[in-house]
């Protein structure tokens, strides 16, 4: 009977194996109940990487009296650049935690309240003074600067946390939600790998998303989500006309802003909203904003090395064709060392290539400066981009010839306790 037990189990790892290294029809299975289809391979990515992206993004607070299209519009772009460029918004997460928390330390209110003053949840209740004479109240202009804050520090703290987090679309429930898919997938993943079962290149990248995504998920726990309205907080100016709208940013400003995370072109007092990643003011002190750039540089350095080195771990996974396993292998290289070497010929290109000294002057530096200049501009960017896209559409590309294996779903009783 042992022995009869033991044959049966040598031949069903056999035919586990023999599937695992030899191609078969996409959808073809003998044992529905330990397969998955082509469809849920890629439902199961494609979810993950909507609902993952979709919650952890929290914007800003938006101008006022914005339609729901607009509002729409406005979180789809958000979105979008989460798609595109990840490690930018993880770092932009880490910016404005690291203020809130600077804030709330600082100013002794909770760290809901240092993100909502970060996000330009807190504005000033102007009046609007008619032609007539008539008064009539309306908002002001958004409070972000510490000097601001202090002028009105006391009506801050008497809005509640209760009543800032009433104003948020997302509760702990919905977080938790799109939290557990990030960690279930996440454990799918490494249950496959565990048992030595092949993964996709779409997966890996969903991985890569997943990862980053929690780490957003963290930083912006105790912030907002989707906040349209702000608080007014008091009346102290007078305005003889309402303050302009704030005009739509366009995709690449809104990127141009993510880079350099200092917005040198707004200024609050004539405006009724925050920029889409506004963090800190240069009004109040530009060596903290500097600070806090430096802090979104390096978190974004950190997270785009290990949005690379994920999608390294298939190193040796088999392609369909070796031109895309090498185009696979040198985008997943780039993406891994571009971000450190970018940023180290920047502090290169301010620390000597910029500074104005006679011997910098001469024709090798000038050749020097230059070469940084482009690197830093043109060359490296421009690179990191095109590994990027390809990171993106291989995976796709890569679907239409998958082994066998990949249809093998993960056993989870082997984590189960039994006899």
């Amino acid at each position: 009977m042992l022995l009869r037990c033991l044959l049966v189990s040598l031949l069903i790892h056999k035919g586990i194996a023999d599937q695992i290294h030899h191609p078969a029809p996409a959808d073809s299975c003998e044992d529905v109940n330990n397969r998955r289809r082509l469809f849920d391979i890629v439902w199961g990515c494609l979810t993950t990487i909507f609902a993952c992206t979709w919650i952890s993004v929290h914007p800003n607070v938006p101008p006022p009296k914005q339609s729901s299209l607009a509002l729409l519009w406005r979180r789809l772009k958000l979105m979008i650049i989460a798609v595109i460029a990840p490690e930018l918004m993880v770092g932009f997460a880490a910016e404005q935690f690291f203020f809130a928390t600077r804030i709330s330390r600082e100013f002794q209110i909770s760290l809901t309240h240092g993100f909502f003053f970060s996000m330009g949840g807190f504005v000033t209740d102007g009046i609007f003074v008619c032609g007539d004479g008539s008064v009539r109240r309306t908002g002001g202009h958004p409070i972000v600067t510490k000097s601001q804050l202090n002028t009105h520090i006391s009506a801050v703290r008497e809005v509640t946390v209760e009543a800032i987090l009433d104003k948020s679309k997302g509760d702990a429930l919905s977080k938790g939600v799109a939290f557990a898919q990030g960690l279930w997938f996440i454990a799918q993943f490494g249950a496959r790998v565990a048992q030595r079962l092949p993964v996709t290149e779409l997966e890996v990248s969903t991985l890569a998303f997943a990862v980053l995504n929690l780490f957003m998920w963290l930083l912006w726990w105790k912030k907002p989500l989707d906040v349209q309205d702000a608080v007014r907080v008091g009346a102290t100016e007078k305005t003889l006309q309402t303050l302009p709208q704030a005009p739509q940013r366009r995709l690449y400003r809104v990127f141009a802003d993510m880079l350099d995370g200092l917005h040198v072109d707004y200024n609050p007092i004539t405006s009724n909203s925050v920029p889409p990643f506004w963090v800190v003011s240069l009004h109040d002190n530009q060596t903290d904003a500097k600070l806090y750039s430096h802090v979104h540089d390096y978190v974004a350095v950190i997270a785009a090395t290990v949005f690379g080195a994920i999608h390294c771990a298939v190193w040796k996974a088999n392609f369909p064709s070796p031109e895309e396993q090498w185009m696979w292998r040198s985008c997943a290289l780039l993406v891994t060392i571009l971000p450190l070497t970018m940023r180290l010929i920047r502090e290169l290109w301010w620390r000597l290539i910029l500074v104005r000294v006679p011997r910098l002057e001469t024709l090798p530096w000038t050749v020097l400066r230059l070469s940084c200049t482009t690197a830093c501009v043109a060359v490296l960017p421009s690179l990191y981009v095109i590994a990027r896209i390809f990171l993106l559409t291989i995976p796709f590309t890569t679907l239409r010839s998958l082994s066998a294996g990949i249809f093998v779903d993960v056993d989870w009783s082997v984590y189960i306790p039994h006899l």
